[in-house]
């Protein structure tokens, strides 16, 4: 076993034991003595673990918890959609994207342009949507909670962008997001890409936006009608396995069910 794998290995099974003996370490992975004493003497040289006073026992402290300071709920989200963003595309054959809100823009985490020989666009990772004129950001902002839509809509009120313009006439607003959550989802058509429309549905954790995803499709092969019908039930049942993995993952439980689910 590689010396970074056997780090890793400790690490884990003093978070799963608790306060512990190298040899209780030593039974639960079958990593020799020697090697486990090395690891922990890093370990408690950098911090994350401390040997008891006048004890053989070991315990790991708080600074392991700044290991996950960096991971984002929305990381997660991508983690566990690319997958299944993947497997939507080859079922509805356009390309499909995940976005999270940023501020006042919706980011694109994720997409399947590269897969997909029906491309219109010049849709990218990193890219940044207007929030009011993208499907994902009204899917987005329509599901999420009101003091989150206000936030957002001051910061677009502020904005210069062209795009954001919608903002600052509130009654169009309320009724552009209060009509896109009745419905369930959101469509643009012709708005910032001419050649191409998209729908979108939010990605929901407690009944509350977390992101959203879309397919985007050519303007000049679907009527709305047609969209609805053949890429609506698709993009919802890919957005609650995206929820339904990621609540998994809190749990500690995706082991066995990210294949079923992400397949």
């Amino acid at each position: 076993m590689a010396t970074d794998d056997r780090l890793l290995t400790v690490l884990r099974s003093l978070n799963d034991i608790g306060l512990c003996t190298v040899q209780d370490v030593h039974r639960a992975t079958g990593i020799s003595r020697q090697a486990i004493y090395r690891i922990v003497d890093s370990l408690c040289r950098h911090g994350y673990a401390r040997r008891l006073p006048h004890d053989s026992r070991i315990v790991l402290t708080s600074a392991v918890r700044a290991l996950s300071a960096g991971y984002r709920d929305d990381a997660l989200i991508v983690e566990m959609g690319t997958p299944i963003l993947e497997a939507l595309q080859r079922e509805v054959r356009w390309p499909t994207s995940l976005t999270t809100l940023d501020k006042d823009r919706m980011v694109v985490r994720a997409t399947t342009r590269y897969r997909s020989p029906f491309v219109f666009d010049q849709g990218r990772v990193g890219l940044r949507l207007p929030v009011l004129h993208s499907s994902m950001g009204l899917a987005y902002l329509a599901f999420s909670p009101r003091p989150t839509q206000e936030i957002v809509l001051s910061l677009l009120r502020r904005s210069r962008d062209r795009w954001d313009g919608l903002a600052r006439d509130a009654k169009a607003t309320d009724q552009v997001l209060r009509s896109t959550r009745q419905r369930g989802y959101a469509i643009r058509e012709r708005g910032m890409e001419a050649k191409t429309n998209s729908i979108a549905v939010p990605i929901l954790r407690d009944n509350e936006a977390v992101a959203s995803v879309c397919v985007t499709y050519a303007a000049a092969a679907l009527t709305r009608r047609q969209a609805v019908a053949e890429l609506l039930r698709p993009l919802r049942e890919a957005a609650g396995r995206i929820a339904e993995l990621a609540v998994l993952q809190d749990c500690g439980e995706t082991t066995t069910a990210y294949k079923d689910l992400a397949s």
